[in-house]
């Protein structure tokens, strides 16, 4: 059988509209049903909300997700580990007043520019750049608080009802060029994940994490009036817009007057009094404002090195080491302007470096592969594209590890990567599709489908089927299987797939993620049609 997403609100849509005509006492209660049937209590406000996706499927999201998306936004700060463990400590304070029980978790991330931001499932993350602008505790509890609010709430998931869509059980991200932001930012914007961080919830849900943000940090014994100042701090931001520092943080959290004066009302209610934590919070990131200078210098010679001034760079960035040595990412940079000047030797000793401080991010073990494959060592360049692809999948690493795979005779292998880094988008990403084809050829030289699995929200297993002619393709026959050597499966897609467009074929099957991963599909069948 084969569903566009949209598919799966057919038999609600449709009975609405058959009752609306009708008005038929059976079909009215049989539309009641439902309606009811996804209709849930929200734990926080007590209300009735229309959902389309389940507390597993949430789960399921922050679990997936969150390290990637944290590793595409420049990963963890790690060079002070105590910064991290105060921001667990003032979350986990939070989330104990939270009205849902989730597996919170919080984690610093390693950029300079302002923002925080919720997955569903209670993992949340804020940034470098943004607790450097904080003046207290309860300021910081303010942010986390209406982090926790957007989870508990159940924000992510009521905006994914509005915009149901194939979760692919792979990520793969494609590196930007330039080394655009602070870290090596990547490109995951496809990601159910990513589409969620990004986008606004709407001013009712702003209002109401304000809130109910509010109410946890009053719970927890800190004063709402940070949560006052902050909305003011962050509405003057706006207005003036002296610096692009906020931008992602107001894109997807646009501050206003009315949150503030609905800030005013709500610190009415509650009562004055509770903790600030100013010292403390000067305290716990002391490391943070130590360092500050260090990385204004490395996102300026990021910003010469972008725009080929190496020598700018490079004393910029000898200035960033000087005063914090421990920071791996200023290494990285290091073995980034030594590659350009093809320099591979110094390249390879800064990224050992960034490695030895932090081993565990995805681009320094990328960019070490590059090196030793350049250098014919072969081995260790596979080693570092695996470890790569662990921390975060790159098409860059994926279409490596296909070739190596294709040298050494490992088609199924070689067409597994190919097939994930055909997910992506740049250079990488149509070599793979050109391997991918050379390696499976279409069954006639006119038809082109590009093939992606995975699994859907309800934890079947899909396939989704991209035509990438100009013509209409029909006919397509599936071959699936768990593997090579196991019994295949013979699917038909019996409606066509129009040009340029997708459709996608749900199995109906459950299954996890890795053995969704090592599922096997192959088209047996298709034709263009005249």
């Amino acid at each position: 059988m084969i569903h566009s997403m949209a598919k799966l609100l057919e038999p609600v849509t449709a009975g609405l509209a058959a009752a609306r005509r009708l008005r038929r006492p059976g079909m009215m209660s049989l539309v009641s049903v439902l309606l009811l049937s996804a209709c849930v209590q929200n734990p926080v406000t007590g209300k009735k909300d229309f959902l389309l996706v389940s507390e597993d499927w949430e789960l399921q999201v922050g679990a997936q997700q969150y390290l990637p998306l944290r590793q595409a936004q420049g990963g963890d700060y790690v060079v002070d580990p105590g910064v991290e463990a105060y921001v667990q400590s003032v979350g986990q304070r939070l989330a104990a007043q939270s009205d849902r029980k989730l597996p919170y978790e919080f984690h610093v991330i390693n950029d300079s520019s302002a923002n925080a931001w919720a997955l569903p499932g209670g993992k949340i993350s804020i940034n470098r750049g943004l607790l450097v602008q904080l003046q207290n505790e309860s300021e910081l509890a303010a942010v986390l608080g209406h982090e926790i609010v957007h989870a508990a709430a159940k924000h992510g998931a009521r905006g994914q009802t509005r915009g149901i869509g194939l979760q692919l059980g792979v990520l793969t991200a494609t590196v930007l060029g330039g080394r655009e932001g602070y870290g090596q930012q990547a490109q995951v914007l496809s990601s159910v994940g990513a589409q969620l961080i990004n986008s606004q919830y709407g001013q009712g849900a702003e209002l109401e994490a304000d809130r109910y943000g509010m109410t946890y940090m009053d719970r927890a014994g800190y004063d709402p009036q940070g949560a006052v100042e902050l909305q003011r701090t962050f509405v003057k931001l706006s207005e003036g817009r002296p610096t692009d520092a906020f931008s992602r943080l107001f894109a997807s959290h646009p501050p206003s007057e009315k949150r503030v004066q609905q800030n005013m009302a709500t610190a009415r209610t509650l009562g004055q009094g509770g903790d600030l934590g100013e010292r403390e919070y000067q305290a716990a990131i002391a490391p943070l404002m130590r360092s500050r200078k260090a990385y204004e210098a490395f996102d300026k010679a990021q910003l010469a090195f972008q725009k080929k001034d190496t020598a700018s760079a490079t004393k910029l960035l000898r200035a960033a080491i000087r005063i914090e040595p421990r920071e791996a990412h200023f290494h990285s940079l290091a073995g980034d302007i030594a590659l350009s000047q093809k320099n591979l030797s110094s390249a390879k000793r800064s990224f050992d470096k960034a490695i030895s401080l932090n081993d565990e991010f995805y681009y320094y073990y990328l960019q070490r592969g590059r090196i030793n494959e350049l250098q014919n060592n072969a081995r260790a360049a596979q080693a570092d594209y695996a470890n790569s692809v662990k921390l975060l999948p790159t098409s860059a690493a994926q279409l490596s590890l296909g070739q190596y795979a294709e040298r050494a005779g490992k088609e199924d292998v070689a067409k597994r990567y190919y097939a994930m880094a055909a997910q992506a988008q740049g250079a990488d990403a149509d070599k793979a599709r050109a391997a991918l084809m050379k390696l499976d050829p279409p069954v006639t030289q006119q038809t082109r489908l590009l093939v992606r699995q995975g699994l859907t929200s309800r934890g079947t297993f899909a396939v989704e089927l991209i035509n990438q002619t100009s013509r209409n393709i029909a006919g397509v026959q599936l071959g699936i299987s768990a593997g090579e050597g196991t019994p295949q499966q013979v699917m038909m897609v019996r409606q066509a797939i129009p040009a340029g467009q997708s459709r996608v074929v749900d199995t109906g099957r459950r299954l996890t993620r890795p053995q969704s991963e090592r599922m096997l599909v192959r088209i047996l069948d298709a034709r263009i049609q005249r």
